[in-house]
């Protein structure tokens, strides 16, 4: 009798426990999902729009015909380059309004379910505790916030690409040739949000091939003819679709970064602590020879690399590599992981508060950021001006497409590139008053800048709020009578 019943007692006993895991996941992912949402959507519509925002609007509705625009500008190529992308923007302005909430509604969404996928498909490699980990980090990380509370398609790229490489972690877990398929499909989905992320293919390539030989097992033939097939339907696409929309892209700029300067701001995108935890992981996994590992320490490489070779190759900005940097925040949640298990050993609750700590190392950055949504505010200045607008006036600065968004009354707007003294100086000689609206981060104004605008000008406003990390976002009216 007790015989009997002892298989079916320890039938029940698995079954509540995986009952038990299954709900404890959940709570999980529903909590980081709450979490990542919250973030990404506090004072989502707060901020104005900036950088190249208010060119977003004009792209994506150029895309789908509510703008006109010849066929060798930016406004007409960029959104055909990379259709995926203002698609979704697109979507996001049909359904929420092009305002500066609707528009970013789909890159909050987005932003916020990448956090639980982390999650999800990192648990079944080191455990629930590197998953956290690695999920709270994204989740907290200030980059990522700033990029799903922007009219652009980095969080967007961010995304498919993000995903791209965890279904490649995930293949070289389950040794599964459908899942290289899927992994090659989403580089591809990523390609069409933004062209860099072409260089994935090669970087997970490289990855599953050190995987292999980490366990020393045989290159599967299968995966090589994915990969193979993947990289000629690339190569066909850009050949035929891409090359042609490129041709003198971007010739003339001059926003390119030094080496030097490109892997500093990669790094500072990151956070410094966390880079530094994702060396000591990436230690660990390479001695722990683990094919998972090595994959991951491969991407991590993948991105260092990029972060060199791109500023040599195009106009580049940092944003570029933000894409390519989750294998980085995957290994500092390795060495968070290790943490965990030495504090587990004197508490639970000790261990788990250490995690958060850990976790929160961003967090002056990350409160800096809702001060001010890590921009400038050119729209209080623009309202300003507008306010204060007689016939006759015409204003000058950087970004007069933007400006003119907020205040459209406001006209002539003359674009002043580089802030030249020389244009000043000749603008100031015509009849009229003259705004000039120039934009500044912590370094301020351009000394000489700064004595021409003081000796000829009067200071109107200063439009600037007070963060708790160094970087300081800044604009100025002045006056020319």
């Amino acid at each position: 009798m007790y015989e009997n019943d002892a298989p079916a007692m320890s039938d029940k006993t698995q079954a509540y426990s995986n009952s038990s895991r299954t709900c404890s996941r959940l709570v999980v992912l529903v909590s980081l999902l709450a979490l990542a949402g919250s973030l990404r959507f506090y004072k989502l519509g707060d901020w104005p729009f900036a950088g190249d925002e208010t060119a977003t609007l004009q792209e994506q509705s150029c895309l789908f015909g509510g703008v006109e625009a010849s066929q060798d500008t930016q406004t007409f190529r960029l959104p055909r380059l990379i259709p995926l992308s203002y698609s979704l923007i697109h979507f996001s302005c049909a359904l929420f309004g092009p305002s500066e909430f609707g528009s970013r509604v789909v890159g909050a969404i987005l932003g916020a379910l990448i956090v639980p996928i982390v999650f999800l498909l990192l648990e079944g490699w080191k455990g629930r505790p590197t998953a956290i980990a690695a999920s709270l980090m994204v989740t907290l990380w200030p980059e990522h916030i700033f990029q799903s509370q922007q009219t652009r398609f980095y969080i967007i790229v961010g995304f498919f690409s993000f995903l791209s490489v965890l279904v490649g972690a995930l293949a070289v877990r389950r040794r599964s040739i459908p899942l290289v398929g899927t992994t090659c499909c989403l580089v591809f989905a990523a390609i069409l949000c933004h062209t860099v992320t072409a260089a994935l293919l090669g970087i997970i390539f490289l990855g599953m091939l050190a995987a292999s030989y980490a366990e020393r097992q045989p290159v599967s033939k299968g995966m090589i003819m994915v990969f193979l097939a993947a990289t000629a339907c690339i190569a066909g696409f850009f050949v035929a679709y891409v090359w042609p929309l490129m041709q003198g892209w971007n010739q003339g700029a001059t926003w390119g970064y030094s080496i030097s300067h490109s892997v500093l701001a990669s790094v500072n995108m990151i956070g410094w602590p966390i880079f530094l935890l994702a060396a000591l992981g990436g230690l660990y996994m390479l001695c722990e020879r683990n094919a998972e590992n090595w994959y991951w320490i491969v991407c991590a490489l993948g991105w260092g690399a990029v972060t060199v070779a791109l500023p040599r190759m195009v106009s580049y900005q940092p944003a570029y590599a933000f894409p390519f940097a989750l294998s980085v925040i995957v290994l500092a949640g390795c060495a968070i992981g290790l943490l965990y298990e030495r504090l587990r050993e004197r508490g639970v609750w000790l261990a788990s508060a250490g995690v958060i700590l850990v976790c929160l190392m961003n967090l002056p950055s990350l409160a800096s950021h809702y001060v001010d949504g890590s921009r400038t505010d050119l729209r209080t200045a623009a309202r300003y001006v507008e306010r204060n607008w007689m016939p006759g006036d015409r204003v000058t600065g950087s970004s007069m497409g933007r400006f003119g968004y907020y205040a459209p009354k406001c006209s002539p707007r003359i674009p002043l590139p580089h802030d030249s003294i020389q244009k000043l100086e000749k603008l100031s000689a015509g009849n009229g008053r003259l705004w000039i609206v120039v934009q500044s981060t912590r370094g301020g104004l351009r000394e000489d800048l700064r004595r021409w605008l003081g000796t000829h000008c009067s200071h109107e406003l200063r439009v600037q709020r007070k963060r708790f990390d160094y970087p300081e976002y800044s604009v100025d009216v002045f006056l020319h009578r």
